[in-house]
């Protein structure tokens, strides 16, 4: 048997064997699973069956036992009950009355005679008397499997449906609560048998079944697949060449077998078919690669580098136009074609490739082509190396770059031309002499686009264009100049001025093929020009001069490049024109200026030095300020601290009536302490020096914050307030604090001349703006009913340190400065305030802020005055270590005793250079510095603290008893965390050191 038999053999038996194998798994899944449902169905049922079966007997039971149990017929209920003991799995049956008394029984026990006492049901099963008890009592079957004269049963409890039991109470028979009952005991072993002799049977059948079928479909799949598979196989052996179809079944094989023998028709012809294809493939994809590195400009080159043979493709040289190949079998040949400047940097190249001292050969050259000219390409090749790690040969690639070449040429022009426009306008904004303005332009211009001659041409006033001069040239030796002539063009005004006026440029190139007049080829001759270039120069939308660019030795075609680049150049020396002309006239006008202010020279002089005085007092006024400040803050600041400290019994317990004067001297130095600020914000007004910080505030928050202030002085005189806010407001971009300080000024006011019982109302409106009511205002009254202010004294409202009544000075206590802030505060704001009032009946203040200072963005629900006045009291677990710098002893003390009775550790600095050296030595958590000190002041002492690395995040809270304008800046910006000013509450103080130190264990942590 040859190998091919072999094969078909093994191939036919592998089928039939797997076919049958298929199907005999197929059938045997099927059984498995019928018999794992006949056994669950089996196991299942099996329980439902036998209590089923004892439900049937205790049924038929209760219905032929009717009657009998009530008359005591115990004797005819025991042969019932005997008979229906004779049924298959029945082991026992027994009926007990509700008391547990055996009536009957299937069995002979002592009891069954009439005459013999009943025995209890509990001395024949006692494991099952709490069974029996539970049904008796809740009328519900039990069912229990046990072991029964040793074998496993399942006892079924029932009780009657009826309660047919009865008991005599009081000489009467009543019915019986509970019920009588019915236990029964089947045979589980006998019925499981039953039940499998069953299933056995089931299983025969079901396998006698299986080996039926798999014998027949053997059967048929010999007949139907193996048989007509086994003709198809000797039909292809008996003759491969020229294939026989057998007779066949009508089926799928038989198909099979004719869509086999069709194929096997066509597979002849398709094997001359593949080779034609074969042959006609290569040509196509000869030339498919002929067209791709035609298309690509893309050529492929190999030299051999033992034996120096070098082969390229021959379609390079027809695309540089070579009519026949030639073949550059050789390195020598091909260098030859290499353009002669770039043959020594292609040798040197290649030479250093095959050192290997490069990854790749790469080279970028001119080859000449068929006319002589230098054509770009790139060589790229790769070395490749034998079994001995010698270079073998280099393949590589010639790509066409010759656009790639000319675009960068064009980027190269055109940064060129940038940078002419560039260096033009750079010397139009660095002078505005015409002179050297054009000079530069003209030069530029000729030497970037090789003209013979450009100059810039100027027409006379008032000649209507018909006369002018040149004003600028840059000329070619060869050439003569036009500078020294005056030209007269009388037909340019007819033909050319309005084109001009409008902008339009004229480019020719050649005037005597252009359509030009006579009489202006008549002046373009007299300057040999061939070719002109002529771009208008406006003054103002007025046609001032003309760029013009000269070609004289041949005509030219100019580039729509070359014509945009003189354009802008145009446009740029237009402008510079222009700027030249308004410097001249500018000139004019300072010159008649100088002589009128040469006739005012001495009243200048005067003014001049009035202002010097004036700007000296004003001088010494802020430096009196800020001194002022300072002596009166300081003493401020030790009366408040030790009051402060007095007051929280830091030095020992005072008692009601002193605390009552601590209490008073604290207002008075609050009171003086707010009068030095009024003063100190008026004289910053006055002078200018108030800056406002604006920011997104709530209107709402304002509103209830400024009441907060005043709410417990209006409390005492029993004022009643009214606030009056539309929903929705806006916010609104102002200080928070100055605007702040508005209203409560406001408020104070009218608390203090409100009487007893009085009404105060703030109430804001919002304007509805439009198209119409671009000024709109936001509008804030503050109404009073208090005694009011009488016409004559309304011009005296709104002056500093002004009261409107002596009458009142004596009643009322006040400076006559918050009416006076509130006015500049304001108008530093944009915004106005206005007063109407009525003797006797209130007044009604108005602030006006302007639309402009509202932000589209409502106002949120949640805002609200949060006070902050506990944090001296959340003092941390660990307490820091706190650097007090201060060169005034009553502070130090009063400082130094205040947080020294709250816990903390303190070490003090006199000055400056105590405090650099204490906090490098000492490492304090906390440093609170005083900026104005002997030697080193404060401001310098932070920056060299910060230069520390280790003390860069060490809080540091500035103290001073200055409040100029910047000194909070200042402050911040040599590094503290934040600001203080004197006289400085000690509480306060306490908590933010207190924060600061927590914020500071957050970062650690």
């Amino acid at each position: 048997m040859t190998k091919r038999e072999n094969l078909n053999s093994i191939t036919r038996y592998k089928l039939s064997r797997q076919l049958l194998s298929g199907f005999g798994i197929s059938m045997f899944v099927v059984v498995v699973c019928t018999l794992s449902i006949v056994y669950t169905y089996f196991e299942t049922s099996l329980s439902k069956q036998m209590e089923q079966r004892a439900r049937t007997i205790t049924q038929g039971l209760e219905f032929a036992s009717e009657g009998f149990i009530e008359d005591g017929e115990t004797s005819i209920v025991t042969r019932i009950v005997q008979n229906y003991g004779t049924l298959p799995s029945v082991m026992e049956i027994s009926v007990i009355n509700p008391e547990g008394i055996v009536l009957a029984h299937s069995k002979q026990i002592s009891g069954n005679d009439q005459d013999a006492p009943k025995p209890h049901y509990s001395s024949i099963h006692p494991e099952l008397v709490q069974l029996t008890n539970e049904a008796s009592k809740d009328g519900r079957e039990r069912n229990i499997r046990t072991v029964m004269h040793r074998k496993a049963v399942l006892v079924q409890i029932l009780p009657f449906t009826s309660q047919m039991f009865k008991k005599i109470e009081n000489g009467k028979s009543i019915p019986s609560q509970q019920r009588g009952l019915v236990i029964v005991s089947l045979d589980l072993e006998q019925m499981e048998r039953e039940e499998w002799s069953n299933v056995v049977i089931a299983m025969l059948v079901i396998t006698s079944s299986t080996g039926v079928i798999l014998a027949l479909m053997a059967l048929l799949i010999r007949r139907l697949i193996l048989f007509p598979l086994r003709k198809i196989d000797s039909a292809i052996r008996v003759n491969p060449d020229q294939f026989v179809l057998p007779e066949l079944p009508r089926n799928e094989i038989g198909f099979l077998g004719e869509t086999f023998a069709n194929m096997f028709t066509q597979l002849k012809a398709y094997r001359k078919m593949e080779l034609d294809i074969a042959e006609w493939k290569y040509a196509e994809i000869a030339q498919r690669y002929k067209l791709a590195t035609q298309a690509a400009k893309v050529w492929v080159w190999d030299w051999n580098v033992a034996d120096d043979t070098f082969l390229l493709e021959c379609g390079i040289q027809e695309w540089l136009g070579y009519h026949s190949c030639k073949i550059l079998n050789n390195l020598r040949l091909c260098l030859e074609q290499i353009y002669i400047d770039d043959r020594k940097e292609f040798e040197n190249l290649l030479k250093a490739h095959l050192n290997g001292e490069t990854q790749e050969f790469c080279c970028e050259h001119r080859l000449v082509n068929a006319n002589g000219l230098p054509h770009w390409f790139l060589s790229r090749g790769q070395r490749v190396l034998n079994c001995e790690g010698k270079v073998e040969r280099i393949i590589g690639t010639i790509t066409d770059i010759e656009e790639r070449k000319q675009n960068e040429n064009l980027i190269q022009q055109q940064n060129k031309r940038e940078s002419l426009v560039r260096e033009i306008t750079q010397r139009i904004r660095e002078s505005l002499d015409l002179e050297t303005i054009f000079n530069t332009a003209v030069a530029e211009i000729k030497s970037f686009m090789k003209a013979d001659r450009v100059g810039i041409f100027r027409f006379y006033p008032d000649t209507n264009f018909n006369d002018g001069e040149f004003v600028a040239e840059s000329v070619s030796p060869e050439f003569s100049s036009a500078m020294r002539n005056k030209i007269h063009d009388h037909c340019f005004v007819d033909q050319y001025a309005a084109d001009y006026q409008k902008g339009k440029i004229q480019a020719v190139s050649d005037i005597h093929n252009a359509n030009l007049a006579d009489c202006h080829i008549e002046v373009l001759s007299q300057f040999q020009i061939k070719a002109n270039l002529v771009v208008p120069l406006l003054k103002t939308d007025k046609l001032w001069g003309l760029l013009c660019i000269h070609q004289c030795s041949s005509p030219r075609l100019w580039q729509d490049i070359e014509i945009n680049l003189v354009q802008q150049i145009a446009h740029q020396l237009s402008f510079g024109i222009q700027q030249a002309s308004l410097f001249q006239q500018l000139q004019l006008e300072l010159k008649e200026r100088l002589e009128v202010e040469n006739k005012l020279t001495e009243a200048n002089y005067q003014l001049a030095l009035s202002n010097q005085e004036l700007s000296r007092a004003t001088k010494l006024k802020d430096e009196f300020l800020a001194g002022m400040s300072h002596e009166l803050r300081t003493p401020l600041n030790a009366i408040l601290g030790m009051t402060e400290g007095l007051q929280d019994q830091i030095f020992g317990n005072i008692t009601p009536q002193q605390l009552k004067a601590l209490n008073t001297v604290e207002d008075s130095s609050t009171h003086l302490l707010n009068l030095i600020n009024d003063i100190l914000d008026v004289a910053k007004i006055e002078s200018g020096q108030l800056t406002l910080d604006c920011n997104p505030t709530s209107v709402s928050y304002l509103c209830n914050a400024s009441l907060a202030f005043v709410k417990q002085q209006a409390m005492k005189k029993r004022i009643q307030f009214d606030l009056v806010i539309p929903s929705n407001l806006p916010q609104i971009n102002v200080d928070q604090r100055r605007i702040l300080q508005v209203l409560i000024n406001l408020l104070n006011n009218a608390v203090k001349f409100t009487l007893e019982g009085g009404r105060i109302t703030l109430e804001v409106i919002v304007p509805e703006i439009n198209s119409a009511q671009e000024s709109a205002y936001l509008t804030i009254n503050v109404r009073d009913t208090g005694i009011g202010i009488a016409p004559e004294h309304m011009d005296k409202l709104f002056k500093p340190f002004v009261q409107i009544d002596s009458a009142l000075n004596r009643k009322y206590e006040g400076t006559g400065l918050g009416l006076s802030l509130v006015k500049g505060m304001l108008e530093l704001h944009g915004g106005q305030i206005s007063v109407t009032s009525t003797v006797g009946v209130g007044s009604c203040f108005t602030i006006q802020l302007p639309s402009s200072t509202m932000i589209d963005q409502p106002t949120a629900s949640s805002d609200q005055l949060v006070f902050n006045l506990d944090l001296e009291n959340s003092v941390p677990q660990k307490l820091p270590l706190i650097l007090l710098v201060e060169d005034n002893e009553v502070n130090i003390k009063t400082v130094c005793s205040y947080l020294k009775a709250k816990g903390y550790e303190i070490i003090i600095a006199r000055n400056g250079e105590e405090a650099v050296s204490l906090t490098q030595s000492n490492q304090p958590d906390l440093i609170l510095m005083d900026i104005q000190m002997p030697k080193m002041d404060g401001l310098e002492a932070i920056k060299q603290i910060r230069s520390n690395p280790n003390c860069i995040n060490t809080p540091i809270i500035a103290l001073t008893a200055l409040a100029m304008v910047g000194d909070r800046e200042k402050c911040l910006a040599a590094g503290a965390d934040d600001y203080m000013t004197k006289p400085v509450k000690l509480r306060e103080l306490a908590s933010k050191a207190n924060k600061l130190w927590q914020q500071k264990l957050q970062v650690s942590n």
